[in-house]
């Protein structure tokens, strides 16, 4: 602390709902066959509190409007063209995660702790600062999440 002037911090969660199917080819269970899921993403950002006195973005990490418009255009309604895509990506219809085939739009293996990691890359390729990325969670069902942080994303 400088004096009385201290960086403040705060973490801001916005909660995101989508419909989606898709299935894990080899898997020994039911998930081997399409099937789809009412997933809940919260998306977290840690960072400083702005101080910009007369700015809209005055006291705030990042204005929600602000992460909902970027998550939105970025993974749920649409699909940026930044985004990157796996190998086995195919064209899909206009449109994002929400109301989608997600092996066919991400060209993963469809778990859901594989799709946390490309929902974090496919947010920092729309726009999302990587240093505000926080945590990211993942429901695939009502009872059971996926969450990662910059813990899980570190290279050993």
């Amino acid at each position: 602390m400088r004096g009385n002037l201290m960086t403040k911090y705060a973490i801001i969660t916005k909660e995101f709902a989508f419909e989606a199917a898709h299935h894990l080819p080899n898997h020994r269970g039911k998930c081997r066959r399409p099937h789809g899921h009412s997933y809940r993403l919260q998306i977290s950002l840690r960072g400083p509190i702005l101080q910009a006195p007369g700015e809209s973005s005055d006291g705030m990490v990042m204005d929600f409007d602000d992460l909902k418009t970027i998550v939105n255009a970025t993974i749920i309604e649409s699909l940026s063209d930044a985004v990157p895509r796996g190998d086995s990506a195919q064209v899909v219809e206009k449109g994002g995660m929400d109301h989608n085939d997600l092996n066919a739009l991400t060209g993963i293996r469809t778990t859901a702790e594989n799709l946390v990691h490309w929902i974090w890359d496919a947010l920092v390729a729309g726009g999302v600062p990587d240093a505000l990325l926080y945590r990211i969670r993942l429901w695939e069902t009502e009872k059971g999440y996926v969450e990662i942080t910059h813990a899980e994303r570190e290279e050993v």
